[in-house]
């Protein structure tokens, strides 16, 4: 299992010791190619990290079609969300090829943090970093796709500028997204994810 946590870039800063103690709380799962690893909408209670092999993510669209929005391979995490919150998944995976996989329960995970707080708080700050390179990143293809769709506006001069407004406007993309009114932003936005 410590040998495994080798291929996951995340691990790469965490201490010898604290890695044992997180490997020891983790399991081996395999996934035959086209093998769902979960699904949206699903309860979510786990997270894996990606050992060998590559899976494909997909995001259900408002027409109910599954639509690919990215592929992760060697050394990536997928479901860290389920570790911190007991929302439903919010994508679906499927392994693209045969997967082995490094699987973390949130239950152990808590266990971790109790038993081992040293190596739960690098984990967690490995996870955190992660999470937040990701949220960067989708933030400015959202921009992106927001501005080509000639939707978006340009930051006018500071002068001429009121926090109301910039508060409405970036509250009624939001709102846009995230309640999945319909727009013309949609299929833009997904083509950029």
């Amino acid at each position: 299992m410590i040998e495994m946590t080798g291929a996951i870039p995340l691990f790469d800063d965490i201490d010898g010791s604290q890695i044992r103690a997180i490997a020891a709380r983790m399991k081996t799962a395999h996934l035959a190619e086209k093998q769902p690893l979960f699904s949206e909408g699903e309860e979510s209670d786990f997270m894996c990290f990606i050992v060998s092999g590559t899976v494909d993510v997909y995001k259900r669209a408002q027409t109910g079609n599954l639509i690919a929005v990215s592929s992760l391979s060697r050394g990536r995490s997928i479901g860290e969300m389920a570790l911190m919150d007991s929302y439903p998944r919010s994508a679906t995976v499927i392994a693209r090829t045969p997967c082995t996989l490094l699987m973390i329960t949130r239950e152990n995970f808590d266990k971790i943090l109790a038993d081992h707080p040293r190596a739960g708080i690098a984990f967690m700050k490995a996870l955190s970093q992660g999470l937040s390179l990701q949220l960067r990143r989708t933030s400015g293809q959202l921009a992106d796709a927001y501005e080509s769709s000639g939707s978006g506006a340009i930051l006018p001069d500071p002068k001429e500028m009121t926090a109301l407004s910039v508060a409405n406007k970036t509250t009624k993309l939001i709102d846009h997204i995230i309640n999945r009114k319909p727009t013309d932003w949609t299929p833009l936005i997904r083509r950029f994810i």
